[in-house]
């Protein structure tokens, strides 16, 4: 008895000590991955393939603007200042019509990026605003089609649907009418898709812009949206949005509060700066049977952090000397705006992948930030041309980490590309990103802005056609760009008409835009 009580003993002390070491062993576990976690920021500097649009990027601007390479065409005719002559709508308020003002737009395309033909109609979305863009007045999404038997210069080819949503709850089921919706105050810019060439519905993609009274930012939304004839089954009769048959209207992405920044995590202030926060512009592509939804986000507090972070890691700013350079003269500045704009800095071309239902199957690391050196990358667009992915992005000047006010009077496009796949490492397209350098006084009415280069479907045809607005009202004359390989080049002796999509070989004279005053 005394021997089997002997054995019990050595048995429960044996068990008592494997468990210890299991449960030592697994602390260690939990506190390596909670480390490894606190580190991702600085070991995705040498391991991911986010690529930085640098500091060394942004000065390196400042001996492109007066190279004619980069430099958006001036509008010289006063035929291409025309607003859109069907931009109106009835106003409820004022019983009668009244016209919008169309920003941001995109057309809607196929999975691939190439122009979707709708029915005999090209169709374009565009942010539009009663009686103005600054009247007070909601942004909606309007629907804008044209013939494709219509004069692309003729502007007034381009009809008014009508609004894509009359309601925050159209196409929304009672499971997916979350906060995010219920709060909607207006709807920002996306991408629109005719999924399968023979539909009559469309794939939304846009930012919806919220305000729950603690926050106010944007969240990454879509929707299935219904189109019809106007008169029976004869689609030449003209469009209309079957509001009834709207439907899987949901919210798809809110940041991870991990890899990307959640409303709640951004909007910090200094004394000569107020963080930007981002959550808009998704842009939707297909490669293969996948499908990613790109996006403009901030990068959140795991992954590229802003703050402290961005004086501290030399990937942000370029070679050794210049990081070391740069980082002295900024501690020595710390009151100015150029130090906060920089503290701030942490914008992020990210990527989602998604399910076949549009509900998020991966958050993927960044393609591209702007950590230290730009808060604010929009207007996002990718596509695959001759082998190698093209990725694009607008920035207004005022939103580069620096005080030098002949970069930061500019609107900006900047691109890189991948010659590894749509997964690949991105590299900025001539050396440092710029494509597009744009006077970026808003003021004048043939500012443009907001840069979309539309994927022209042939490898073996490098001139791409780039839409814009102008003036904050109207459709831009569209910019003709050369692409070959991982450069680029204005085509800036000439435009095309206001709106026009595809290049037909109707063009306006123009110059190259004078930057340097």
């Amino acid at each position: 008895m005394k021997k089997t009580k002997f054995y019990i003993v050595l048995v429960l002390a044996a068990l008592f000590v494997a468990f210890g070491v299991t449960h030592s062993l697994k602390r260690v576990h939990q506190t390596y991955q909670l480390n490894r976690t606190q580190n991702i920021s600085r070991k995705a500097d040498k391991t991911s393939k986010t690529s930085f649009f640098t500091r060394s990027n942004m000065d390196q601007i400042n001996s492109q603007l007066t190279d004619s390479k980069y430099l958006a065409p001036t509008i010289d005719h006063k035929e291409l200042e025309q607003t859109i002559p069907g931009a109106k709508v009835y106003s409820a308020k004022e019983k009668k019509m009244v016209p919008m003002d169309v920003w941001d737009s995109w057309p809607v395309q196929k999975p691939d990026g190439t122009l979707a033909s709708f029915h005999g109609y090209r169709l374009v979305i565009g942010l539009t605003a009663e009686n103005g863009r600054y009247s007070g007045a909601p942004t909606r999404m309007g629907l804008f089609a044209q013939p494709e038997s219509a004069n692309q210069d003729d502007l007034s080819t381009w009809q008014f649907v009508g609004y894509l949503f009359n309601s925050k709850k159209e196409g929304v089921a009672a499971g997916d009418y979350d906060n995010y919706l219920k709060s909607s105050v207006g709807e920002w810019s996306g991408s629109t898709y005719l999924m399968n060439d023979d539909d009559d519905s469309l794939r939304v993609f846009y930012a919806n812009a919220y305000d729950d009274k603690k926050t106010a930012c944007q969240i990454l939304t879509t929707a299935k949206v219904v189109l019809e004839p106007k008169s029976g089954q004869d689609w030449t009769s003209g469009l209309q949005i079957n509001h009834d048959k709207a439907s899987d209207r949901k919210t798809v992405f809110s940041g991870d509060g991990k890899i990307y920044q959640t409303a709640a995590q951004g909007g910090g202030k200094r004394p000569h700066f107020e963080d930007d926060l981002t959550l808009r512009d998704p842009h939707f592509v297909q490669d293969g049977d996948k499908y990613y939804l790109i996006f403009e986000g901030n990068t959140g507090p795991n992954f590229n952090p802003q703050g402290s972070n961005n004086f501290n890691t030399q990937a942000y700013f370029g070679s050794k000397s210049y990081f070391n350079d740069e980082k002295k003269r900024l501690s020595q500045n710390q009151n100015t705006a150029e130090y906060d704009k920089t503290f701030f800095a942490n914008s992020a071309i990210g990527k989602l992948e998604l399910n076949k239902n549009f509900t998020v199957k991966k958050v993927m690391e960044p393609m591209v930030t702007g950590n230290a050196t730009n808060d604010e990358l929009e207007r996002v667009n990718i596509f695959k041309h001759s082998g190698r992915w093209y990725l694009f992005t607008s920035t207004w000047g005022f939103h580069m980490a620096t005080d030098n006010k002949k970069i930061t009077d500019n609107s900006y496009m900047l691109g890189w590309s991948s010659s590894d796949g749509i997964n690949g490492k991105y590299q900025p397209l001539n050396g440092n990103g710029t494509v597009i350098i744009g006077d970026g006084d808003q003021a004048k009415p043939t500012m443009t802005y907001s840069y979309l280069v539309i994927p022209n479907g042939d490898d073996k045809n490098d001139n791409f056609v780039v839409t814009s607005f102008e003036g904050n009202k109207t459709f831009a004359p569209s910019y003709l760009l050369k692409m070959k390989g991982n450069s680029t080049s204005m085509i800036n002796n000439k435009v095309l008409g206001q709106g026009v999509l595809t290049d037909q070989g109707s063009y306006y004279s123009a110059r190259p835009q004078k930057i340097v005053k």
